[in-house]
């Protein structure tokens, strides 16, 4: 099962040529489900939807506590799915969705989390957790725009090494890029790169490139385990017509074997 999440940008830095980009990066994936960040509004999510090889989609416009965002207008968060979609719900700054993939639900949170308060953050992400916990699903996965560091407060509450306001995550979930580097020899990239992304480049001294975008997935056991069989970063190639990379953010991809495919 090839999953990946995207953040697109929703600028209109680099427009048309870049919208073209965004959609020749979500077609050479062929991933079976994609999560996107920043989209702009319901059409475009449309015109994606037409333009790739999917089927089943979800988009809901960003609600509650996210619409006081700066310049967050129809701004949503999108699913696309080549398996059916049988469950979405939207809570502040994620959207849940549930595929059925071969008779198997696959739960994925799709997360967008605030920039500026991590505070904020830590309350949204306790939040996806509870709410999660009340949901059933054979594997779980969140993903998406963290919008903090591997040693934030949010990644090690997943990771199962810190409590957040007297909650905790059991069992404990775990980031797909650390198991990449290990047992696949693929080194973490920085998918909010400062250095060598043209939106960013030159333009700051009082930030560093960032490995904000991720895919964790919640330990199973005792369902057998899912083994990782490739995973990669995307979105990297600057245009010549636009001048940009496809966006300010670079994709990250995963193909995992799921156990359950052993016996097909």
């Amino acid at each position: 099962m090839k999953i990946a999440t995207y953040n697109i940008w929703n600028s209109e830095t680099g427009m048309p040529e870049r919208e073209n980009q965004i959609i020749d990066e979500i077609n050479a994936l062929d991933s079976d489900v994609i999560v996107l960040q920043e989209v702009k509004d319901r059409m475009l999510s449309e015109k994606l939807l037409q333009c790739t090889n999917y089927k089943n989609y979800c988009f809901v416009p960003h609600e509650g506590k996210a619409t006081e965002a700066a310049n967050s207008g129809d701004e949503g968060l999108a699913v696309y799915s080549k398996y059916p979609i049988i469950y979405f719900k939207y809570i502040d700054y994620a959207l849940i969705v549930i595929v059925k993939h071969m008779s198997n639900l696959i739960l994925l949170v799709n997360v967008h989390l605030p920039w500026n308060s991590i505070m904020a953050k830590e309350e949204c992400m306790i939040n996806i957790i509870k709410e999660i916990s009340t949901i059933s699903s054979d594997y779980q996965f969140i993903l998406g725009d963290f919008n903090c560091s591997e040693t934030s407060s949010i990644h090690q509450y997943l990771l199962g090494n810190i409590s957040l306001n007297g909650t905790e995550v059991k069992p404990y979930w775990t980031d797909l890029a650390l198991v990449a580097e290990e047992f696949l020899g693929i080194k973490k990239e920085m998918t909010l790169d400062l250095t060598n992304n043209p939106r960013w480049k030159g333009k700051s001294i009082t930030d560093i490139s960032t490995r904000v975008d991720c895919i964790f997935i919640h330990d199973c056991f005792p369902k057998p385990y899912p083994t990782l069989k490739t995973f990669r970063y995307f979105g990297k190639e600057i245009d010549e017509r636009s001048g940009m990379c496809a966006s300010d953010h670079y994709g990250v991809f995963a193909d995992l074997q799921m156990p359950y495919e052993e016996l097909f």
